[in-house]
């Protein structure tokens, strides 16, 4: 499991002491904390233990019963501090392991298996593909599709008992008879069938004492109906169902903490359907209001507000701020979006249709029609509208389009667009232009010189501290040429400043992929990984920088810090 990886999985604080066994001698260690992906620990300074070790835990508060190796060792005044990696299943108790987690946990690292919930005699399973859910089962009666149509009216008991005993008869599904006996609409069954599978899914959320098991493996292919539901509004809607506060009242922060908007893209834009308690909670986060103020301000009394908090902080779409979060304000567009799930959907389908229509005639509209402007505009107003028109035509900027021929139709209209703006913004070229504008543009510069032009554009802005347009120009600079690693290291220097940290790991690691012995890279990574709070992580490239350039000064204050 990469480091990536075991990132994915929420690490819970806990200091208690320990047994760990190695060749057959125990150990006395103190846990520091835990995850699904392992235990971080710190040992005896004179311990024998070293990075690739096999050892066994077994500890009852959590209830942690595994096998791990050790994947990193650093010794201090405390000891020697040990990270020990689960190489077992991935398994624990929910009291120990907030089902939340786990499921964002599995869809982060892109699992594919099936998690199966024990809870006395129920048993529940969650299939996941690729880390979206796509089905789930149960032994319950109620669960099943006939009795949650039943209790909800939407067939009789005398068609209930008749699609039962032709059950019986066909060895068929429920689903399936109920269609042919013409109590339920063809159309209709794959809309029941996701409204029972996600039924399933919420009630996993009300279950108090349970363990859980996920088990990495191929899906039995008799499920004809796949799903591909989203896990943060199940997470969302499945902590709303718990009807007492004392069920979540320990995984509450104190109410004097802080709300703040998350900075990372994959946790602010799921696709969760917030609800209007959803509404008026998001609306008094600013960074600046407590909890308590949030309860107040809502009018939601106490155990709505505190619930709907509490599922909001799950899904990762809020969090507490803390140090390290220094920006807690969103522009209200981004706030909008988030809230208006269902507009968002609607934008998608919207943006789809203007890609196509833009693709159909770009070429045809010409360097002012594909940037809107007009012959009189100056320059600023000409680089304000290409800026416009990069964010909202950058193939990058659409990840969620799963189409790869409108992704290449977006590279055709960025590609243009961008041809648009580097002969306008030119005096010269611009003139010239204008004398044949009656002609077909012809391609003015290779992708390595258009890289280039936005490369040393994106520096001036920089110098300006004008730090998202550099970030908007030092990426396109990046896309146009993703063979030189300084376009990669400049874009995750403006993501830093922007405080998009895990934006700016992947950056930096591309620049490092081309360039793996740049010490400058190496140490900027560190403070990426110090940010993240991920020390032992950050220490290991300030000593790789260190090892390259011995006097660099950033490595050097990299490891004071961490020291």
């Amino acid at each position: 499991m990469s480091s990536k990886e075991r990132r994915r999985y929420r690490r819970y604080s806990k200091n208690k002491d320990i047994d760990l066994k190695f060749n057959s001698k125990h150990f006395k260690a103190k846990m520091l904390d835990y995850s699904l992906s392992g235990v971080r620990a710190v040992v005896e300074d004179t311990s024998p233990l070293k990075e690739g070790d096999i050892v066994d835990l077994i500890i009852r508060d959590p209830e942690i019963k595994t096998t791990g190796g050790i994947a990193w060792t650093i010794k201090d005044i405390s000891g020697l501090k040990i990270g020990i990696e689960n190489i077992g299943k991935l398994q624990g108790h929910i009291k120990d392991f907030r089902l939340a987690d786990t499921l964002i946990g599995l869809q982060r690292s892109q699992k594919t298996g099936i998690l199966t919930v024990k809870s006395g005699d129920i048993i529940k399973k969650v299939y996941i593909k690729n880390g979206d859910m796509i089905f789930s089962a149960s032994n319950q009666e109620e669960d099943r599709l006939g009795d949650l149509l039943l209790k909800e009216g939407r067939i009789t008991i005398e068609q209930y008992n008749h699609s039962v005993t032709e059950m019986k008869k066909t060895k068929q599904r429920q689903g399936s008879v109920l269609v042919k006996l013409g109590y339920l609409q063809a159309q209709e069954l794959i809309t029941v069938v996701r409204h029972q599978v996600e039924e399933i899914i919420l009630s996993l959320f009300v279950i108090e004492d349970g363990r859980f098991l996920f088990e990495e493996m191929p899906l039995p292919t008799e499920e004809v109906i796949t799903l591909k539901l989203s896990a943060g509004n199940l997470i969302y809607y499945g902590i709303k169902k718990i009807d007492s506060l004392r069920n979540f009242i320990s995984g509450l922060p104190s109410l004097d903490n802080i709300l703040c908007f998350s900075l990372e893209p994959l946790d602010l834009f799921q696709d969760i359907r917030i609800d209007d308690e959803g509404k008026k909670v998001l609306s008094c986060v600013d960074g600046k209001t407590t909890i308590k103020e949030t309860i107040s301000i809502s009018r939601l009394g106490n155990l709505k507000a505190l619930k709907t908090i509490y599922a909001l902080l799950n899904t990762g779409i809020t969090n507490i701020k803390d140090e390290y979060i220094t920006r807690t304000e969103l522009p209200d567009e981004v706030v909008e979006e988030i809230v208006e799930g269902e507009e968002k959907r609607k934008i998608i389908v919207q943006l789809k249709n203007e890609i196509e229509e833009m693709h159909k005639k770009y070429e045809g509209l010409g360097y002012y029609g594909v940037l809107g402007v007009k012959h009189h505009d100056s320059i600023p107003e000409i680089k304000s509208a290409y800026y416009k028109a990069a964010k909202k035509y950058h193939p990058d900027m659409h990840f969620h389009l799963e189409d790869d021929v409108l992704k290449d139709k977006l590279n055709d209209i960025f590609t243009y667009v961008y041809e648009a703006y580097a002969m306008l913004s030119n005096p010269q070229k611009r003139k010239e232009y204008d004398n044949i504008s009656t002609l077909k543009p012809a391609r003015l510069v290779s992708k390595s010189d258009k890289a280039m032009a936005l490369f040393e554009e994106g520096k001036l802005h920089l110098r300006k501290n004008n730090d998202a347009d550099a970030e908007l120009l030092f990426g396109q600079a990046a896309y146009f040429d993703s063979t030189i690693a300084e376009y990669y290291y400049y874009h995750g220097l403006t993501l830093m400043k922007l405080n998009k940290f895990h934006h700016a790991e992947k950056a930096i690691n591309r620049a490092l992929k081309l360039d793996p012995k740049n010490a400058n890279f190496l140490a900027k990574l560190g403070f990426v990984y110090l940010a993240l709070d991920l020390p032992m992580k950050a220490k290991a490239f300030f000593r790789q920088a260190l090892e390259i350039s011995p006097d660099h000064a950033g490595a050097s204050e990299g490891i004071r810090k961490v020291t």
